[in-house]
C-alpha cells in the first residue's frame, strides 16, 4: 500500500510533495488544480479529476493502492454552485446540517477514511514552513499598528470561530474587509480599496483547525496584493502557518517596507 496528496490549488502541495519525498515516501499526486504538469515534471506518477467527482477521486486512489494520504492545497467550495457533482458528494451534502467550510471538508475527510484511507496532517511533512512567534521582517510597529495588529488578530479568530474566514483587514481602528469564498489576496485587495496605504492584515488559524486540512498559508501571491495595495503589515498566527518561499517573501517584504510578525496569544500581549 502506498501514499497519495490530494493536491488542491497553489504552491502548498507542491512543497508537501518535496517533504515526503525528504522522508523518502514518493506518493502517487491526483490533481484538482492547475499544477499537475509542475508534479509530472518533478516526475510522480499524476492523474486529474473535477473536485466534484468525490467517486472518481476515490477510485483513483483505490486503483493506485493508497492507504494513506495528505490533502493540500486550495479547495475553494464554488464547485458546489457549479452543479458539477457527483452522487458521492451528493449524499455527503444531504447529511450535512451546515455547508461550512469545516464542515465539508471533515466530511471529505471522513469518506476517505470509511475508504479505508487515512488523512494525515500536513503538518507532519512541512515542519519546516511554520515561523515561531516574533517580527520576521520590516520595522518596528508604530503604536497605531500595534492596536490594528492587536484588533485584527482578535477578529480573525472570531470569524474563524465561525467558519467564515481567516483573514481581515484593518487600519486606525476599522475593519475594512472580512475574508469569505474570496480567499484572502482578494481580501486583501478589497480592503486596500477602501483603506488605501497603511493597511494592517492579518491572518491566523480557525480555533478548531483540524491540521489534516486548511492549514493557513502565505506565500509570494499575497505578498505581491500587500505590495499592489500598499499594505504595510502582515499579522500571521506563530506556529499555525505555512509560509511558502520564506527567503524570498522576507525579502521582498524588507525591501517594500512591509512589516510581518508572526503572533500567537503570548505575543498579542506582549506587543
Amino acid at each position: 500500500m502506498g501514499w497519495a496528496i490530494l493536491a488542491g490549488e497553489g504552491l502548498l502541495p507542491l512543497a508537501v510533495a518535496e517533504g515526503m519525498r525528504a522522508e523518502g515516501i514518493n506518493p502517487v499526486v491526483l490533481c484538482t488544480g492547475e499544477n499537475a504538469a509542475q508534479f509530472a515534471e518533478m516526475g510522480f506518477t499524476v492523474g486529474r479529476e473535477h473536485l466534484g467527482q468525490l467517486g472518481a477521486i476515490r477510485r483513483f486512489l483505490q486503483d493506485h493502492q493508497v492507504d494513506q494520504m495528505v490533502i493540500a492545497g486550495r479547495f475553494g467550495k464554488e464547485f458546489l454552485l457549479a452543479g458539477a457533482v457527483d452522487q458521492e458528494i451528493m449524499g455527503l451534502l444531504a447529511k450535512l446540517t451546515r455547508r461550512n467550510d469545516d464542515a465539508l471538508q471533515l466530511a471529505v475527510v471522513n469518506y476517505f477514511e470509511e475508504h479505508g484511507i487515512r488523512v494525515e496532517t500536513q503538518t507532519r511533512f512541512l515542519r519546516a514552513l511554520i515561523p515561531d512567534r516574533g517580527i520576521l521582517a520590516g520595522p518596528a510597529l508604530s503604536p497605531a499598528e500595534t492596536a490594528d495588529v492587536k484588533l485584527g488578530y482578535r477578529l480573525a479568530k472570531e470569524i474563524g470561530r465561525l467558519d467564515i474566514g481567516q483573514s481581515v483587514v484593518v487600519k486606525q481602528g476599522m475593519v475594512l474587509a472580512i475574508e469569505a469564498v474570496e480567499g484572502t489576496d482578494q481580501t486583501i485587495r478589497r480592503g486596500g480599496q477602501y483603506g488605501g496605504p497603511g493597511t494592517v492584515v492579518i491572518k491566523v488559524a480557525k480555533p478548531q483547525q483540524d491540521f489534516r486540512f486548511d492549514m493557513p498559508t502565505v506565500g509570494l501571491n499575497t505578498l505581491e496584493a500587500l505590495i499592489a495595495t500598499k499594505a504595510r503589515v502582515l499579522g500571521i498566527e506563530a506556529g499555525a502557518t505555512f509560509l511558502l518561499d520564506r527567503e524570498k517573501l522576507l525579502a521582498k517584504a524588507e525591501e517594500h517596507g512591509i512589516t510581518v510578525v508572526a503572533l500567537d496569544e503570548v505575543a498579542i500581549k506582549d506587543i
